[in-house]
């Protein structure tokens, strides 16, 4: 539950931050796009942010001979906009964890 929040947060901070703005305002913070489609309701554009996230040790508010220390992930965010006239009408955020070994 809580992962679906946080997407959830995520997603609409950049509906609020994006959407009715210029594609360029988006492509000058992620980038040029990874891939583009054309379609009949608007023109799909498809970005990629990839983050490294370090382990950091878990506080457990006890004194303890072994921490608990979370692992090293890639954090991948896909970025689905939607756009009509080189205005974005519509967010989609999909993240995806990977832990590195």
């Amino acid at each position: 539950a809580v992962v679906i929040m946080v997407s959830c947060s995520s997603q609409r901070n950049l509906q609020k931050s994006y959407v009715g703005k210029p594609l360029s305002s988006l492509e000058s913070e992620l980038g040029k796009p990874q891939a583009v489609f054309n379609k009949d309701s608007g023109d799909i554009y498809i970005f990629e942010k990839i983050e490294l996230l370090k382990s950091t040790e878990i506080s457990q508010h006890k004194l303890t001979l072994d921490p608990m220390v979370t692992p090293k992930v890639t954090k991948t965010s896909r970025l689905t906009v939607t756009v009509v006239d080189e205005v974005i009408k519509k967010i989609e955020v999909e993240e995806q964890y990977d832990r590195n070994n």
